[in-house]
């Protein structure tokens, strides 16, 4: 997008006007004082390796050195003539930040200033960003942010653009990213309505336009990127949960890698629903579902209960004579849910299977990551996280999350009418939100409770 030619007769220019910051606003009044507050903002790591992408004549660079001498800078810049201005002592390469020119995993920090907006597939130069920084980096953007208006007239006269601040939030969270802290600012100096010869050009070019900066980190994802090296069919075992749901954006650089399976038992909450709707619009693709069928389930072995007395069981009935059929809660589960999700993963091939299981949820954890069940391994991404980490996460990266958990819900339940789970907070959900299915749910409660009573009676 970005004219080389323009940029490199034009830089000459600037800089016998004095400017060598070629930022279109600053924060503050002198140069030094804007790129000392940008390095506040930015906050980078003692000794930290920041590739300056876009790097102008290097300014940002040598003011924030002068700042913070721990920190080292590589300057990458496509114009040769900006680059030759650039300060010596300091690492200068020639190159594309769509196709950075650097080592995977080389530097610290990777900061845009005024650079992004240059970017014609912004998604590129995220990714390569992404590809450069080492675990636990970060990514600095300074740039314009579009509220109203569009780019025409900006693309035409300076070969950028401005991005909607969500826009340019959801390339970096695809890029593989996690959204930190972002701000607008009110600009001290407003460089480029110096420049334009015509006011009234220039409010039609930014109209609606405000400068932004943004900050992501990149998360380490060690051990997953290790476990995705060892395996080519990878599934995702998701549920539409908040615990599946956050495993599965954090491993967003991976999602062309996995197959992604959602059982719907044919009694799924239309909250759920939503969830998986939303999770496709992100992904660009369907989901694989996968059709239970827990209607026979109840038909076949009966409500399922938390308690089940011995009389309702099918040897039990047997004996006593109980028409009422009951069935443990997880053994529900198995005959609904995971079997037919687990027959289905097998015979696809999966060798990886990811799941969004955390270590609070069970006393004694049934596996790990790295272990390894009837052929395939399994994987949990985020096993030590707890719950509150895990909604703190979504919530503040704008991930899908059902409602069920800020409305008392312990767990997003898998099935409407399940009468077992009991702690999980269904039935004042269920009161609260879906009165119809709440007077099915209340009835088959009643049911299980004359059978438990009854049989609870011979302990008196």
């Amino acid at each position: 997008m970005m004219d080389l030619q323009a940029v490199n007769e034009a830089t000459p220019a600037l800089l016998a006007q004095g400017i060598r910051v070629m930022h279109a606003n600053l924060f503050a009044e002198t140069e030094e004082a804007h790129v000392a507050y940008l390095l506040e903002l930015m906050n980078p790591k003692h000794g930290a390796v920041v590739l300056d992408a876009g790097c102008g004549v290097g300014e940002v660079a040598r003011i924030m050195k002068d700042k913070r001498p721990d920190l080292s800078f590589v300057l990458l810049n496509i114009s040769r003539v900006q680059l030759d201005d650039c300060p010596e002592g300091m690492e200068r390469i020639e190159g594309d930040f769509m196709a950075v020119p650097l080592a995977v995993e080389s530097v610290d920090v990777v900061m845009f200033h005024y650079a992004i907006c240059h970017a014609g597939d912004i998604d590129k130069a995220l990714r390569e960003a992404r590809r450069v920084l080492r675990p636990d980096g970060e990514l600095f953007i300074n740039d314009m942010s579009r509220d109203g208006g569009d780019n025409d007239l900006m693309v035409k006269l300076l070969g950028a653009a401005a991005h909607q601040p969500g826009d340019l939030v959801d390339a970096a969270l695809r890029a593989g990213f996690v959204f930190e802290e972002g701000h607008f600012h009110t600009p001290v100096v407003q460089r480029l309505r110096e420049v334009f010869d015509s006011q009234e050009l220039y409010d039609q070019v930014f109209q609606g336009v405000e400068p932004a900066t943004w900050r992501f980190s990149r998360p380490d994802l060690g051990p997953i990127a290790s476990a995705f090296a060892r395996h080519e069919r990878i599934g995702f075992q998701f549920s539409g949960g908040r615990d599946s749901t956050a495993a599965l954006y954090l491993l967003r650089p991976y999602w062309d890698r996995m197959v992604v399976y959602h059982l719907d038992t044919g009694d799924q909450f239309p909250e759920t629903r939503e969830v998986v709707r939303r999770v496709e619009a992100d992904m660009g693709r369907p989901v694989t579902v996968i059709e239970g069928d827990v209607a026979a389930v109840r038909r076949d072995f009966g409500l399922a209960s938390d308690l089940v007395p011995v009389d309702n069981t099918p040897v039990g009935r047997m004996v006593s004579g109980r028409e009422v059929k009951l069935i443990g809660r997880y053994e529900c589960c198995a005959r609904a849910l995971m079997s037919p999700l687990q027959q289905r993963i097998q015979a696809d091939g999966i060798t990886l299977i990811v799941r969004g299981q955390r270590d609070e949820e069970y006393s004694n954890q049934p596996m790990r990551s790295g272990d390894v069940q009837d052929g395939m391994e399994v994987l949990y991404p985020i096993q030590s996280w707890t719950g509150d980490e895990v909604s703190a996460y979504l919530t503040k990266n704008g991930h899908p999350i059902a409602p069920f958990y800020e409305r008392g819900a312990r767990r997003a339940p898998e099935c409407m009418g399940c009468t077992a789970w009991w702690d999980e907070g269904r039935a004042v959900y269920l009161r609260d939100h879906h009165p119809e299915a709440f007077e099915r749910y209340s009835a088959n409660m009643k049911t299980i409770r004359i059978e438990i009573d009854r049989q609870y009676a011979t302990l008196d």
